[in-house]
């Protein structure tokens, strides 16, 4: 696996694209970011897993299951997961189960009461985030599970993963909680700029058919102000999953290179 270059992430290149961020941070902004996140407590904590990594014993275990593989096959699986959950909600193929993670389907509030229509939209994504943020630990802890078994080096690094993880899980719940907040702006952004456009156009107006479901599929026409902002949920969606598998994949890294390296 090629190593990630470590710069700006794609979820934050997406939003300042959206323009609902100003501008990126530097590396030494970020470090300062991080020193400020780590409690004195959390630093104690990380100090005393520290020194306690080399007085654990290591126990060599070999395992049937590839790193690599298992991290793709993991990755596949959640990728399909979003790509697929983007359906309309009644769009769904006959016999196929219901499920929360379905599209909501716009209605007449989704453009004259942005707050309200955006809470659908809101709770897709937050339950998006709670599927992900599951799946992405349970693959860290079995990438960590073949590392205390593979080296004495590696059964080191697993633990102290651990530790950090344990350590920034509060703070990753609420950073990643922030990014629905983003994409309100955009909705909101994107929902008045279409009453603006139609308020504006006299023509337009006339040709607006009195149905609601007439003008609700013409928000998800493609170039629709609802269909623009299905897809850039999905992309915000889809960088969101890259940067949760970034520690995952310091791990594949690290595996790899004890393999490369004995």
């Amino acid at each position: 696996m090629n190593p990630i270059p470590v710069t700006s992430s794609r979820l934050q290149r997406v939003f300042i694209d959206l323009a609902v961020v100003n501008a990126e941070f530097s590396s030494k902004q970020f470090a300062d970011k991080l020193g400020e996140l780590i409690s004195l407590s959390d630093a104690i904590v990380l100090a005393e897993s520290l020194r306690s990594l080399k007085k654990k014993p290591f126990v060599a275990a070999s395992s049937t299951e590839q790193p690599t593989e298992l991290f793709m096959q993991a990755r596949a699986g959640m990728l399909a997961f979003i790509i697929n959950s983007f359906v309309l909600e009644g769009d769904e193929a006959p016999g196929e189960s219901a499920s929360v993670f379905i599209l909501p389907r716009p209605n007449r509030d989704t453009l004259d009461d942005p707050d309200a229509g955006f809470v659908a939209y809101q709770r897709f994504y937050s339950l998006h985030q709670s599927e992900m943020d599951h799946r992405v630990a349970t693959l860290r802890r079995q990438l960590q599970k073949i590392m205390q078994g593979a080296s004495p080096e590696l059964a080191q690094l697993a633990s102290l993963d651990g530790s950090m993880a344990d350590t920034m899980a509060d703070f990753s719940r609420r950073a990643f909680a922030g990014v629905p907040h983003l994409l309100a702006k955009r909705f909101y952004f994107l929902n008045q700029q279409y009453r603006q456009a139609r308020a504006e156009n006299s023509q337009f107006n006339e040709a607006i058919s009195n149905s609601v479901q007439d003008e609700t599929a013409r928000w998800l026409q493609k170039g629709g102000w609802l269909d623009r902002f299905i897809r850039e949920m999905q992309a915000v969606l889809l960088a969101e999953l890259e940067l949760r598998l970034m520690p995952v994949i310091g791990l594949i890294e690290a595996l790899e290179f004890e393999v490369e390296t004995t």
